[in-house]
């Protein structure tokens, strides 16, 4: 197939800023975060990750604790509202806890340009309308609510 290759870190850049999907590499980890996610309230990291079986997109939502419950009861509606992404909860004693939103470009037998900037954009919308639900039942904690400045993501 035409335009098809194996994707590597420095394709997935410049792919990236062929689109003009603004990103940065953080000193903590090796993944591309995505300012147009990264910058929002509510949103500790997105990242895009090129993994041996393709190209990874996950975004982490700090939950507020008192809406844990709620969020785990919907998990299974939002999983069939949202299908594109895969959701799940982080859960751990070191940091809130977190509802991830994810998505995996398979990419072991190449991919393409066209396919790369479709799958961004597609989970980045998806993503977005799950951030929107999610501040409308007031489940994310927003920066100001706490005094201890912004939330420094875990890498």
């Amino acid at each position: 197939m035409l335009g098809v290759i194996q994707a590597d870190a420095d394709q997935i850049k410049q792919w990236l800023q062929q689109a003009n999907i603004q990103h940065y590499i953080c000193e903590h980890c090796h993944g591309l975060h995505l300012s147009e996610l990264q910058g929002r309230e509510g949103v500790v990291d997105a990242r895009l990750f090129v993994e041996e079986d393709g190209v990874l997109l996950t975004t982490e939502l700090e939950v507020r604790p008192a809406a844990l419950f709620a969020v785990q009861a919907e998990l299974s509606r939002l999983n069939m509202a949202f299908p594109s992404i895969k959701l799940f909860l982080d859960v751990n004693d070191d940091s809130l806890p977190r509802l991830v939103a994810c998505d995996l470009l398979l990419g072991r037998r190449g991919i393409t340009f066209d396919q790369f900037i479709y799958f961004v954009q597609a989970t980045v919308d998806a993503t977005l309308q799950l951030m929107d639900e999610c501040q409308e039942y007031n489940w994310l904690i927003w920066p100001d609510e706490f005094d201890n400045g912004p939330a420094e993501a875990l890498h």
